[in-house]
């Protein structure tokens, strides 16, 4: 009897013993299993995006990729324009990236282009039309290795929040980037809305901020108001277009993003955060293996935003209607 106890107990103390070492090798190996760790280059040409890279950061954290620890990004703070973007994507490319992320139609037009032949996935946002600037085969089958989040479609409804708040404006100065793609057919849809609205629309070509800053000496004396265009020269000259609106007294609008304190009255387009973001979410499902060739084209989230202390220095009163369908409300 005594022995078939003893026996029952060094069965019990085997499979004990066998058990924890068991739990012993798991951990071992769990512990010399490596988390994956990613390499994500970002290719921002113009100062005025910072929040949409602040924004793609916080979708990537959301989605636990912590910066230091299982992600380290290539990105210094915005390039000096568009012309250091080739030098900055083909550093890049020498670095094992695991995805480049691009910001305005020119930088993503010279990222497809680098990204040809290769299996590296790369994300664009925001680009005006990428179907138009030949980023994209089509919005739902983009073809290549890219995609990403579009915001052309906004700026009829932006005219139209315009004339709600300010009902006498007539005549709208917009000065744009002649080369530029996104800011040409922002003022092509610009254009189109303003005929319906009978607003005489008056541009003016630039290519530098130099010809932008001689531009804002020249608006029309009747000019009733100013349009900031979609396009990364404009962007980051973004308090110069303001000032010479503030020196006129008249209101600034736009249908692309509205940076905080920026002074822009009315705008309505993306919104620099959560377009980041919405970048963010299609860099995820790329970096987790979907092709890029599939995954279609978004197009992003638009919102109204007011500037409440821009409207109190022109004199402007903002209806209620307007307020209380706004997105954002920009106070003192």
């Amino acid at each position: 009897m005594r022995e078939a106890i003893m026996k029952k107990n060094i069965s019990i103390y085997s499979l004990l013993i066998l058990s924890f070492a068991v739990i012993l090798l798991f951990g071992y190996s769990c512990d010399f299993k490596k988390e994956k760790a990613y390499v994500v280059g970002i290719v921002n040409p113009s100062t005025g995006l910072t929040d949409v890279v602040k924004g793609f950061k916080e979708g990537m954290e959301a989605r636990g990729y912590q910066e230091r620890g299982n992600i380290t990004y290539l990105y210094d703070g915005p390039l000096e324009g568009t012309d250091a973007v080739d030098a900055a994507i083909s550093e890049m490319l020498t670095k094992e990236v695991d995805l480049i992320y691009s910001l305005t139609t020119p930088a993503s037009r010279k990222l497809k282009k680098a990204l040809a032949g290769t299996d590296i996935p790369g994300v664009f946002a925001p680009v005006f039309d990428p179907v138009n600037a030949g980023i994209v085969n089509s919005l739902a089958k983009p073809g290549g290795q890219m995609t990403g989040v579009k915001v052309r479609g906004s700026t009829a409804k932006a005219l139209e929040w315009l004339i709600t708040i300010v009902p006498d404006v007539k005549r709208i100065f917009a000065p744009f980037h002649i080369t530029d793609k996104a800011a040409c057919l922002t003022i092509e849809d610009l254009q189109a809305a303003a005929e319906k609205l009978n607003i005489n629309l008056v541009t003016e070509d630039v290519t530098t901020g130099e010809e932008l800053e001689t531009a804002l000496t020249r608006i029309p004396v009747d000019t009733d108001a100013l349009w900031l265009t979609c396009s990364h020269l404009l962007l980051s000259n973004v308090d110069k277009i303001v000032q010479a609106a503030e020196e006129r007294k008249i209101p600034v609008a736009s249908s692309t993003h509205s940076m905080q304190k920026s002074g822009i009255l009315v705008t309505y387009g993306e919104y620099d955060t959560g377009l980041g973001k919405q970048a963010a979410r299609l860099a995820d499902k790329l970096l987790k293996g979907a092709s890029p060739k599939t995954v279609p084209v978004e197009t992003a989230e638009f919102k109204l935003v007011v500037n409440l202390e821009t409207a109190t220095k022109l004199g402007i009163k903002v209806p209620e209607t307007v307020l209380k369908q706004a997105d954002h409300i920009i106070r003192w």
